[in-house]
């Protein structure tokens, strides 16, 4: 009778488990951990603008606004800094500042 109960418990946790640790990896993922260094050059070169403004965020959290990806790929280049896209709430001051910017 016990055993009736363990057992599933048992596959429970387990399962449990493997998702914390999925959500955990995803989290550090998000935060940039060390990789190889990308080729930014390359990639603004062969990259087409679409002018869909993007936020970008580099690994001490400093964020910006770009105006698309290969605009962020073209900084990154230029400046031999590291921005990657994040969400656009991550740069919700940046944006309300453009907007009030381009009314005035």
């Amino acid at each position: 009778m016990i055993f009736k109960k363990l057992i599933p418990s048992l596959i429970i946790l387990v399962i449990a488990e493997e998702v914390w640790t999925h959500v955990e990896i995803e989290a550090e993922d998000y935060f940039f951990p060390l990789e190889p260094v990308i080729n930014f050059c390359k990639m603004a070169d062969q990259c087409q603008h679409d002018f869909v403004a993007i936020c970008g965020q580099d690994s001490l959290g400093i964020s910006r606004m770009f105006n698309d990806n290969c605009d962020l790929y073209e900084y990154n280049c230029d400046e031999k800094k590291q921005y990657r896209h994040v969400k656009l709430d991550v740069c919700k001051y940046e944006a309300a500042a453009s907007e009030r910017a381009q009314y005035s």
